[in-house]
């Protein structure tokens, strides 16, 4: 699923603050005319004083009737022109989807732990993702998972983990068992500002086909990766500042291929990621942002060639409220990749970054997401990978029990130091259903291909998933 925004610039139009807006205005109207033209002055008491009184009220009646009239007017032109805002005040499919939740169990006062269990099954008629001798399988996957939160006021602490292990009917050296566990923390401080610090740990698997999977190796490359993260953020205000920092060190274990032991240490690798991000407002319709990112790739060996690179990126491009259901955010600029390696010409190529977000109807919602990045290679003799993503992604939720999605996507990888480039895509249609408060099964269906081009792979196939997800 492609990932949303926690806020969207929409007008603010909601009938009862406009009359409430209204009336306040009209009242304080009413007070400063008051103010402006005075109350009738005392006078004595007598027959004719009081004719004279109630002269000097009428004329003050009809004199208020009359700016009172003007001030109407004018509050009702101020109240014509949507004011916009960032405010999360278009409401999308995910608003109205209620999905299976869980009450949690209590270990404390301020202490719950939120267990959750996912069982999947799965047919895929390609599961070694090879061209020829296609073999096709039922996959079991069981996704056991936790979270657990305590009650810190205005900070938060959440510390999560699970594992999922995938057992097959017939070929069951594809077995795999994958564990997690991380935690983040955010601390709230003023002025609309907070720190957010997150780690973990996980042993997972590469998926066949993928640039990883390049031997044909007897069982699922495994891996372990470590990972750190803090990210600094203003927001709220007519400046929004962001500053993130990312640390990672991934370590693959040795492989077999035909009984005979790969030593995959080369891949072993670590990456360090750096942004910074500033945004304001140019109109009531739109924010203009400035991004700044720069990389450094360390690999473990640099046998047979080195493949260390650093790099940075620069885009720059605004966020546009077209209407009230359509936000786009477009930037172009500039990605460089500069490699130790003087026989490896460095990638020097134009940045871009596009998303788009259209909700036609409160139970409709499609995006729309082009973005580039540099990743590490996987080969030892290839430095580096420039990937390019598209996606496309509509949601309807029919009622508050169904979400359904429908996604299509293109993947292209470019490997740098040799002539090869892959095109992967991808299409799927997926539901969940809310059964009762704690169950909800889901649905999946989905195809693949990839070109490999000349010195890559070529293969295709689809898949169809039926589970059930358990929260307690």
């Amino acid at each position: 699923m492609v990932n949303r925004p926690t806020t969207r610039m929409v007008p603010d139009s909601r009938a009862g603050a406009a009359l409430g807006g209204a009336g306040m205005l009209v009242q304080d109207l009413i007070l400063v005319g008051r103010w402006v033209l005075g109350e009738p002055k005392r006078v004595k008491k007598g027959a004719r004083s009081l004719r004279i009184a109630r002269v000097q009220a009428q004329r003050l009646r009809k004199r208020r009737r009359h700016y009172l009239r003007w001030g109407v007017a004018l509050a009702a032109l101020t109240l014509a022109r949507p004011a916009y805002a960032q405010q999360p005040g278009v409401v999308t499919p995910f608003d109205l989807f209620d999905p299976e939740s869980g009450d949690g169990v209590k270990l404390g006062e301020k202490l719950h732990l939120y267990p959750r269990l996912e069982v999947d099954g799965t047919f895929d008629s390609n599961i070694y993702n090879t061209e020829n001798n296609e073999i096709d399988d039922f996959v079991l996957s069981v996704r056991p998972r936790f979270l657990l939160k305590p009650d810190l006021g205005r900070h938060s602490l959440q510390v999560y983990g699970g594992a999922e292990f995938q057992r097959h009917a017939d070929v069951t050296s594809e077995d795999s068992d994958q564990y997690d566990i991380g935690g983040r923390a955010v601390l709230d401080f003023a002025s609309r500002t907070e720190l957010a610090i997150d780690g973990g740990y996980r042993h997972g698997i590469e998926q066949r086909g993928t640039a990883g999977d390049q031997f044909l190796t007897d069982r699922p490359v495994e891996y372990d990766r470590v990972e750190f993260g803090a990210q600094l953020r203003r927001t709220g205000g007519f400046l929004e500042m962001l500053g993130e920092v990312r640390l990672a060190e991934i370590d693959f274990e040795d492989a077999t291929q035909g009984g005979v032991p790969v030593d995959l240490s080369g891949r072993d690798v670590s990456v360090q990621r750096a942004r910074i991000r500033g945004s304001a407002p140019s109109s009531d319709h739109t924010r203009i942002f400035l991004e700044v990112s720069g990389n450094r790739v360390r690999y473990e060996r640099d046998d047979p060639i080195s493949r260390d690179s650093d790099g940075f990126a620069v885009i720059a491009g605004m966020r546009l409220l077209l209407t009230d259901l359509i936000q786009l955010e477009a930037g172009g600029g500039y990605i460089h990749q500069e490699f130790d390696n003087p026989a490896i010409e460095n990638v020097s190529d134009i940045n871009y970054h596009l998303r788009i977000d259209w909700t036609p109807k409160p139970d409709v919602e499609v995006t729309a997401l082009a973005q580039r990045v540099v990743e590490p290679s996987p080969r030892t003799d290839v430095p580096a990978i420039v990937a390019t993503d598209f996606r496309l992604e509509a949601t309807k939720v029919f009622g508050d029990r169904l979400l359904a999605t429908a996604e299509v996507g293109a993947r292209r990888e470019e490997y740098q130091g040799i002539n090869r480039s892959d095109l992967r895509l991808h299409a799927g249609l997926s539901a969940h259903y809310r059964l009762t408060n704690n169950v909800g099964v889901i649905g999946r269906v989905g195809w693949r291909q990839q070109d490999g081009g000349d010195f890559g792979r070529d293969y295709s196939g689809v898949s169809a998933t039926v589970g059930v997800r358990i929260r307690m």
